[in-house]
């Protein structure tokens, strides 16, 4: 059963996994948090804006699952009219901007204001696990002002999350034995490093993945209007990928961690101005790469194509059908245009097109430019290719 994704600031997107049958969409959402945890978000540039002129005395709390809490005083300018909070997390080159509510900001007269404040990340959805830069902006008759600089982490505070690392991931993790989390960690090492070998990509950075051993303490983080069945996500807006692994479940560690690891890498080697990764490639990748779970894939899109019911790939570049059925049927035949790739082109090919989608062409030109052949003739040589599978 799969998810139609959403978009969210920045337009970036979460895949999605879910507790019924296979691996999602993407949707997305920017983060925060207090706490010395590793974090693998880049540490964000300096602000755009006017020299700092906001002397922040503020201190931040975990109030998990709701957000951050910032409580105490500010020196702002005596004419400020309004306080806002920027926060800049993940692959954001932006500043998010939160207006603080005026029944949250008690100002006195010697130029301080007290603040007691919450920022509602389940509302703003902003997945857990996440580190971010932040400062306060006050608006005067004469423009903005701003503090220094401060970072931050937003995660699950009540659980006591122990740490493994290789050379490009960050595995935070509680309720299983070492050895279990060290599997976890070497399929997510592997992963990066056979995806960047096979197709020929730039070194990734570094991903944090946050696993929980069982669904409903991941749950009580979920932002809102979530479905009570995710069970995992990878958001590629961040370098950060949260799941639900059961201890000793081998399989799911095969299903989930390939799937969610291409996502990310994919992200970062096609990430450009212009646009996203066509859907149907992202999910066929990642559907390709992961270990279980496909195998009535190939049936399902022959008997389709038979019954004129195959969806053509041009409309799956955006997102998946919501229905389970259809988002189902939108997985196999994205599955199935990666093999007929790779069987016809080779890993040469698949890797020929990531570059393509890296240079932000939409896949009308990048199909022709990777492989040759236009995006209708790709189409119906697929389908002509899974008739000759049937």
């Amino acid at each position: 059963m799969s998810v139609a994704g959403r978009s969210g600031p920045g337009g970036v997107r979460w895949s999605l996994v879910l507790l019924v049958a296979a691996l999602c969409l993407m949707l997305v959402a920017p983060s925060v948090t207090a706490c010395a945890v590793a974090a693998a978000a880049a540490t964000p540039e300096a602000s755009p804006l006017a020299t700092a002129s906001i002397v922040d005395r503020t201190a931040v709390a975990i109030d998990f699952p709701v957000g951050l809490r910032f409580t105490g005083d500010l020196t702002l300018p005596e004419d400020a009219t309004t306080l806002s909070f920027l926060y800049q997390a993940g692959y954001d080159d932006g500043w998010n901007l939160i207006d603080v509510p005026a029944s949250d900001i008690t100002r006195h007269g010697d130029g301080t204001a007290t603040i007691d404040t919450t920022l509602d990340f389940q509302v703003l959805q902003v997945p857990l696990g996440i580190h971010l830069a932040y400062r306060w902006t006050a608006g005067t008759p004469e423009g903005q002002v701003v503090s220094g600089i401060a970072e931050t982490d937003w995660y699950d505070n009540r659980q006591p999350w122990q740490v493994l690392t290789s050379d490009q991931i960050v595995l935070h993790f509680y309720g299983m034995d070492a050895a279990f989390a060290q599997t976890i960690l070497e399929s997510a090492q592997g992963t990066v490093t056979d995806l960047e070998r096979r197709y020929d990509l730039a070194r990734s950075e570094r991903l944090s993945l946050w696993i929980y051993p069982e669904a409903s303490a991941f749950r009580d983080g979920l932002p809102a209007n979530f479905r009570e069945s995710v069970v995992g996500g990878s958001v590629v807006g961040y370098p950060l990928i949260v799941a639900v692994i059961p201890p000793g479940s081998d399989s799911e560690v095969g299903r989930i961690i390939p799937h969610e690891i291409s996502h990310q890498v994919l992200f970062q080697a096609t990430r450009n101005p212009f646009s996203l990764l066509p859907t149907w490639f992202d999910e066929g990748m990642a559907t390709h790469i992961q270990i279980g779970g496909t195998s009535g894939y190939l049936g399902m899109a022959i008997a389709a194509e038979k019954q004129d019911a195959l969806f053509d790939l041009a409309s799956l570049a955006g997102s998946f059908p919501y229905t389970p059925s259809q988002a189902s049927l939108a997985y196999a035949a994205s599955w199935t245009a990666i093999a007929y790739i790779e069987e016809r082109w080779g890993e040469g090919g698949i890797a020929a097109l990531i570059r393509a989608f890296g240079e932000g062409l939409p896949e009308d030109e990048a199909i022709p430019q990777a492989l040759g052949v236009s995006m209708t003739q790709f189409t119906a040589d697929w389908k002509s290719w899974l008739a000759a599978q049937g």
